[in-house]
């Protein structure tokens, strides 16, 4: 009896410990955003709300990505890669 209580206690303890583990690289991952582009004017796609659409972001000044002036929006066969 006090074998398989032991061993209950050990499997607890490895399942709690990957489980705390495995907390920062899912925070991480949630934190880190887009990807940074790789020259200006590079464009990309986010998906919208809309089926069939999407949202135009351009690398700009800075460094940072903005949602393009003269095409805010796309239609699905003609948009630009999905930003990732």
């Amino acid at each position: 009896m006090k074998s398989i209580t032991r061993v209950l206690l050990v499997g607890a303890v490895a399942v709690t410990a990957i489980a705390i583990s495995a907390v920062p690289s899912e925070a991480a991952k949630k934190k880190r955003g887009m990807a940074s582009g790789t020259y200006y004017g590079q464009l990309c796609t986010t998906p919208s709300v809309k089926a069939g659409f999407g949202a135009v972001m351009i690398w700009g000044y800075g460094n940072k990505w903005y949602q393009a002036a003269v095409t805010p929006s796309c239609l699905q066969p003609w948009c630009p890669v999905a930003c990732s």
